[in-house]
């Protein structure tokens, strides 16, 4: 090897997540004891973890040596748990509890399946009897079915779309990518994606979705065009009955021991409410209808929101069209990423394919240690002394009040339009796709006007004046709080999901997954189920998160299949405490503050408690959901009472 490059190289990468690999791989005392030094990023915007400068030059010495003299006929060593423990330790800068160790040793997946149930001894002949209906092939959807051929247990995905992928197979608008890492955006079970981009497009998360359907066995067991429409309990035999309509229209009915909802948080678009829109002549279409035969070129175009996908798509559609209007509501905090749109570079390609071990530990070091809660927290001694919310916050709000105005030139007119008078990060956080910038282009508009009309050929204000456009782009979200919507799902005494979640401050579920009176009904990505605080120990990224969820409805099915019973249900006193729990640490902190707005956020559903998210710190959210121990009560078809888990005589 050219050792010019390979210095190179080894200079532009995580020296942090270097070190950490090459203890991992030689057990070099002398690596445990390199100092650490924080230094800003590139942007200035926040600051890492690097190896201190006096211990650098020992550093590459150490890993040239071992490039030349090892790597090409490495094994990869295997850690036992205080090795690993020690490891982890040094990479989060802190000793860690037994509690926090456990949660902490998944992040950087040395285990080939970190966060996934398994058989405690050799699988049981009795798991033949029993079967599993996913309905969704999205991210979750296919990480349950990959958890299920890791068990062998029997299952089908029903999706009603062609393809897989949900959310990434739906949206194809210009540059709609994924807004955390993608190193961070991957499940933990496929090693070293080669990721082109640092922030992937949707066009290689699809593939990558399709890529692990198929590796695992699980693209077989996929009928698309194909949607259920209805479950019912049949309480005799125990079994979930299922309408299912193929490809044709035609009605199915299915039997099942367990269902597992995968149908996602945004698979219900939200159509635009406004007047007059049935006289428009031009075109209006949702985000998600984007298509490749849709093009801005030459056209006079609306883009209706500033979420997420909003931001996303405004600065491609300015480049091609000749006129653009910005309708904003309600300003949001966008903020930088460091390394948004950029390819994954040639040096850190090199550096993942070369250096065993480095993409584990580059997924650890990506975890921030600090449980940043007086961010979310607010600070009532703060606040008396003449500040908004908390000190972390409000520099927060300073940092990004000054981007905003760099971004924009410092521009009056712009400014005083799109700094909120919300505390950050009460929100859900939006990334920003230079949407800033397109705001100052000559063809492009921002209007902050609420819309009054549509007229037959454009859109009228509130204060009368009338723009005329081609193109509505509505960016306007998705009917989150519809988790199960339209699907018509009857639990015990034929009780209606529905009727059950319009009591008691709308939907609710035990850890997001389990519901009272509906057993053996897994619902993935449920109600507070999304962790948002960021920070501190748990899981790392969303994909993650999905396969704890995954883990835990699997050790409940592992636990019915070893019982001898047949049915598994969440007990209303584990479901209450969870919920008032959710409750009362979501009423201390930023989402209902009336600080925050909650009446104009998403997070927040209609009875004014929180929905899709959970204000659970990280550690809490992942001990529960690694054990189901006294959650749960067994029962067979023709039961008159129920047993524990414990009586049941799970692990």
């Amino acid at each position: 090897m050219d050792g010019d490059f390979v210095r190179h190289v080894l200079a532009q990468s995580n020296l942090h997540a270097l070190r950490l690999a090459l203890l991992h791989a030689t057990g070099d005392p002398a690596l445990a004891t390199m100092k650490l030094e924080l230094v800003p990023i590139r942007s200035g915007a926040a600051f890492e973890m690097t190896i201190a400068e006096e211990d650098r030059e020992e550093l590459f010495v150490k890993a040239e040596k071992f490039l030349a003299d090892t790597a090409p006929t490495y094994t990869p060593r295997r850690l036992d748990d205080d090795e690993l423990r020690t490891i982890v330790e040094i990479a989060l800068g802190r000793e860690l509890t037994d509690a926090e160790f456990v949660v902490a040793r998944t992040v950087p997946a040395v285990d080939e399946f970190p966060l996934f149930a398994q058989w405690p001894g050799d699988r049981p002949e009795r798991a033949d009897d029993f079967s599993v209906v996913i309905i969704g092939a999205g991210l979750c959807g296919i990480a349950m079915a990959v958890q299920l051929e890791q068990l062998g247990i029997a299952y089908v995905i029903y999706e009603r779309r062609p393809d897989v992928g949900g959310t990434w197979a739906i949206n194809t608008y210009p540059d709609a990518r994924v807004d955390s890492a993608s190193t961070m955006y991957e499940y933990s079970f496929v090693k070293n994606h080669p990721w082109t981009e640092q922030y992937a497009r949707q066009p290689e998360v699809r593939a990558y979705l399709e890529m692990v359907a198929r590796k695992f066995g699980v693209f077989e067991h996929i009928r698309f065009e194909h949607e259920v429409r209805a479950a019912e309990l049949d309480e005799r035999s125990g079994m979930w009955s299922l309408r299912v309509a193929d490809s044709d229209g035609a009605i199915n009915s299915v039997h099942t021991n367990f269902v597992v909802t995968a149908t996602g948080l945004f698979s219900t678009p939200k159509n635009l409410d406004a007047d007059g829109i049935e006289h428009f002549t031009g075109e209006i279409i949702h985000s998600t209808q984007w298509t490749d035969r849709h093009s801005a070129q030459g056209k006079s175009v609306a883009v209706i929101g500033n979420g997420s996908t909003g931001v996303q798509i405004l600065a491609r559609i300015a480049e091609d069209a000749d006129r653009v209007y910005v309708f904003q509501r309600t300003p949001q905090w966008i903020a930088p990423r460091e390394g948004y749109g950029e390819p994954v570079s040639a040096e850190t390609r090199w550096v993942l394919d070369n250096i065993p071990h480095y993409w584990n530990w580059a997924r650890m070091t990506s975890l921030k240690p600090a449980d940043p809660r007086d961010m979310v927290r607010p600070d009532p001694e703060w606040r008396a002394a003449g500040g908004l919310f908390s000190k972390s916050n409000d520099r927060l709000r300073e940092n990004l009040t000054h981007y905003i105005r760099a971004q924009v030139d410092n521009r009056e007119d712009l400014v005083a339009r799109l700094v909120p008078d919300y505390p950050p990060s009460a929100r859900r956080p939006v990334v920003d796709n230079k949407w800033y910038r397109a705001l100052t282009r000559d063809n492009v508009e921002l209007v902050t006007d609420g819309i009054e009309r549509f007229t037959e050929h454009g859109i009228v204000t509130v204060d009368g004046v009338e723009r005329r456009i081609d193109l509505a782009v509505t960016a306007v979200g998705f009917q989150m709080m519809k988790w199960l919507w339209p699907i018509d799902f009857r639990g015990r005494g034929g009780r209606h999901i529905e009727d059950r979640w319009h009591l008691d401050g709308g939907p609710r579920a035990y850890l997001g997954l389990t519901i009272p009176e509906f057993p053996n009904l897994f619902t993935l990505y449920g109600p507070n189920s999304q962790p948002v605080t960021g920070g501190g120990i748990g899981f790392g990224g969303l994909p993650a998160w999905m396969e704890a969820w995954v883990g835990h409805a699997a050790r409940v099915i592992v636990a019915v299949v070893q019982s001898g019973y047949r049915c598994a249900e969440v007990t209303d006193a584990a479901f209450w405490e969870y919920n008032h729990t959710i409750d009362t640490e979501g009423a201390r902190l930023i989402w209902l503050d009336p600080a925050a707005k909650p009446e104009k956020n998403y997070y927040v559903n209609e009875y004014g408690r929180l929905g899709p998210i959970t204000p659970l710190a990280g550690l809490e959210l992942a001990t529960r959901l690694m054990h189901i121990d006294g959650a749960y009560t067994y029962s067979a078809p023709g039961d008159t009472g129920t047993n524990t888990d414990k009586e049941a005589g799970t692990q």
